[in-house]
């Protein structure tokens, strides 16, 4: 594969490689080390082109014999990205590419904020995910760290890696363009298919990890949160030991986003949709999200009483794991994709104001938060209060 031509002093950095993945104690990690670069990925239409794939997932796919032009229903479901090769016969109203560019903008007014110099610039956004596209445009130039354990080490570029990097720092869809990004790839739990089991001690040591690294880096580099898209339940194993690190880390300054409702920092945050051609900064645009819709219809929906702070989740463009100019677009997205997106907000918060905490930097955003309805069958259904970065920032001193 062909790799991206960078600075000087950050081709300095990501040759400082690590000879291996193994797992080193805590303040092994170190600033400017690439521990291995994964290879893309290739779907699973471009390994199997002759299997029947269905109509849900079409990146990669090769769709130019078909004749699809009935299909617009599928079609505004399905995901896609730069490989999807598309038939002449599609439905009139269905415009991949103009789906694609709407998908980058990280809505809200992010861009109109990005165009004053709030960005995130220097500020350390540190990720454990899965495998990583390491070379990807949208923040290869960024990349501080990355570091691999346990079966992660063997895995090409994954899907979900580059996606929550690009939304929450990406050059061009993600919410704090110009932040630092630390990255660790690490498993979610032990076993494979059927006898995989849910564990959140990897991710404990690795938040540790986190913590040691900062204590490291210069003062215009440290990391002020950590996003990891994976939630727990009180009886998994390892959620005392994630809680415990968590803890450690809020303790020594890094706020830490991730899908845990439990926890009262955590538990507002939820992602919306959009209108398939809407504007991402419109309020009116907004739609409820794509995995929760129907409770909201069905009555068990918990944000009716505009608790929830909602945030862009559906109709994303994102990095793809399949080359480093490469995208994908997800019609429906779920609280993986929000989670990196506060993160990126946080650091757009961590640029105005240094010294903001993450209870205050909620609280402005709770308070500058605006509500959001939507009416089905003579009813208006309100679903939460879309967050206002502008407003907010402001309220921090922008």
């Amino acid at each position: 594969m062909k790799h991206p031509k960078f600075p000087r002093p950050v081709l300095c950095l990501l040759l400082a490689l690590l000879t291996a993945c193994a797992s080193p104690s805590p303040e092994a990690l170190r600033a400017g080390s690439v521990c291995r670069r994964p290879e893309a990925a290739v779907s699973f239409w471009e390994t199997d082109p002759e299997a029947d794939h269905g109509l849900s997932d079409l990146r990669g796919a090769d769709l130019r014999d078909l004749d699809l032009t009935d299909r617009e229903d599928v079609l505004f479901s399905a995901d896609f990205d730069t490989r999807t090769r598309w038939p002449d016969a599609l439905p009139e109203d269905f415009d991949p590419e103009r789906l694609l560019e709407l998908g980058k903008d990280p809505g809200l007014g992010l861009r109109a904020l990005h165009e004053r110099g709030i960005t995130g610039k220097g500020v350390g956004i540190a990720i454990i995910d899965q495998t990583l596209l390491v070379e990807h445009r949208e923040y290869g130039d960024r990349l501080r760290l990355y570091q691999e354990y346990h079966t992660a080490a063997q895995d090409p570029a994954s899907t979900h890696g580059p996606a929550v990097a690009s939304i929450a720092l990406g050059e061009t869809v993600g919410a704090a363009p110009e932040a630092l990004l630390y990255f660790i790839a690490d498993d979610v739990g032990t076993g494979t298919g059927s006898s995989f089991v849910r564990d959140m001690t990897y991710y404990a040591e690795d938040v540790d990890r986190f913590t040691a690294l900062n204590e490291t880096l210069p003062e215009n580099e440290k990391i002020r949160v950590i996003s990891m898209s994976v939630g727990w339940m009180p009886d998994t194993p390892g959620a005392e030991e994630i809680e415990a690190a968590i803890q450690r880390a809020r303790a020594a300054g890094i706020a830490v986003v991730c899908v845990n409702s439990r926890d009262p920092l955590l538990e507002p945050w939820m992602g919306m949709g959009r209108a398939p051609y809407g504007d991402p900064s419109a309020l009116e645009d907004c739609r409820p999200g794509a995995f929760w819709e129907e409770s909201l219809y069905s009555g068990e929906y918990r944000g009716t009483d505009g608790s929830l702070l909602l945030v862009p989740m559906d109709r994303r463009t994102t990095a793809s794991p399949a080359g480093e100019a490469e995208y994908a677009f997800f019609a429906g997205g779920g609280m993986s994709w929000a989670a990196p997106y506060v993160a990126g907000l946080y650091a757009l918060a961590c640029q105005v104001k240094p010294e903001v905490t993450y209870e205050e930097f909620l609280s402005a955003a709770q308070a500058a938060a605006r509500p959001v309805s939507v009416r089905k069958g003579g009813t208006e259904y309100p679903y939460g209060r879309a967050v206002d970065p502008a407003a907010l920032l402001e309220a921090l001193g922008a």
